[in-house]
């Protein structure tokens, strides 16, 4: 985790934030969690009264996200934001969270009652438009709860958590339509998750790289070195802000775009072994969807990294 943060907070740093509209508000495509980065992985709205989003981990399994009940049971650090686009009293929320996990939890709710009415005494005694509201839930157990960045309270329950994140991503969820647009009802990218790298030459493994996208673009950051004796390896010959940083955490893949269907092009890869800084393509072959083809200047050839999965 830290190490997917470090070459996070590198990129932030560099790039604008990107935001999604939905409805008359949007949501920002990278947001802070008390110190914990999150991506927007969907967000929807629901009968006018307010908006909300889903925030991942950047490791977050995405073959995961073909099923809400498996995201909401998950003890991994996710958030939910809340933004409030009409107006709403204290009361009529509660209700809104009461009849959810009513739903969510098959008329069972009375199990979780002293925790549903914790979690209530954290909320304030008045609501009003455009307030935004975020749970964020930390993997351990840890569920905070934020209104406009001040932070109301915490709670230590996973199962709470759970049925709390199944009101809008349960298989009775509030609203079908949301929970589609919170899980991305669009094909997953396959080009996206994490992928293991090897050396051409001799087929032995390399490390882990992480492909994620940012403003439509596609990026690569090596996650993991396999051989433990080049974990703390530094890009002594890498230029720029990369050049001097450990290797694990370092961006390689730079702002490939959308050249078709799964393939990738006008971006930059760095090679940790040189530092050089080539034109880049990478592509998925239908047949062949575990397989991702890499290409770049000096690369001797297309290479083969192989699916990493959870």
């Amino acid at each position: 985790m830290d190490r997917i943060l470090h070459f996070f907070i590198i990129f932030i740093t560099t790039f604008s934030f990107s935001q999604t509209k939905v409805g008359s508000v949007q949501f920002n495509d990278s947001d802070v969690f008390d110190e914990v980065e999150l991506m927007l992985n969907g967000a929807g709205e629901n009968d006018n009264s307010y908006a909300i989003g889903l925030y991942l981990d950047l490791d977050f399994d995405v073959d995961d996200l073909e099923d809400g009940v498996k995201v909401a049971e998950k003890d991994a650090t996710m958030s939910l934001t809340i933004k409030i686009t009409s107006s709403i009293v204290n009361e009529d929320f509660k209700q809104i969270i009461r009849n959810g996990l009513e739903r969510a939890t098959d008329g069972n709710s009375y199990l979780l009652e002293d925790q549903i009415r914790d979690f209530f005494e954290l909320l304030p005694g008045e609501i009003y438009k455009y307030d935004i509201f975020k749970i964020l839930y930390e993997k351990g157990g840890k569920l905070s709860l934020y209104k406009n960045k001040e932070l109301l309270g915490t709670m230590n329950d996973l199962k709470f958590k759970q049925a709390l994140f199944k009101i809008w991503l349960g298989e009775n969820s509030v609203n079908a339509q949301l929970k589609d647009d919170l899980l991305g009802s669009f094909d997953p990218n396959p080009v996206l998750g994490k992928w293991k790298t090897f050396d051409k030459k001799t087929g032995v493994a390399i490390n882990i790289v992480q492909i994620y996208m940012l403003e439509d673009k596609v990026y690569g950051a090596i996650l993991e070195m396999l051989r433990h004796s080049e974990k703390d390896d530094v890009c002594y010959e890498c230029q720029g802000e990369d050049k001097n940083q450990k290797v694990e955490g370092l961006v390689i893949l730079k702002g490939l775009k959308s050249k078709g269907e799964n393939k990738y092009a006008g971006g930059k890869y760095t090679n940790i072994r040189d530092g050089k800084v080539s034109d880049c393509v990478i592509w998925i072959e239908e047949d062949r969807i575990n397989v991702l083809k890499v290409k770049y200047k000096g690369s001797g050839g297309v290479h083969e990294w192989k699916k990493v999965k959870e």
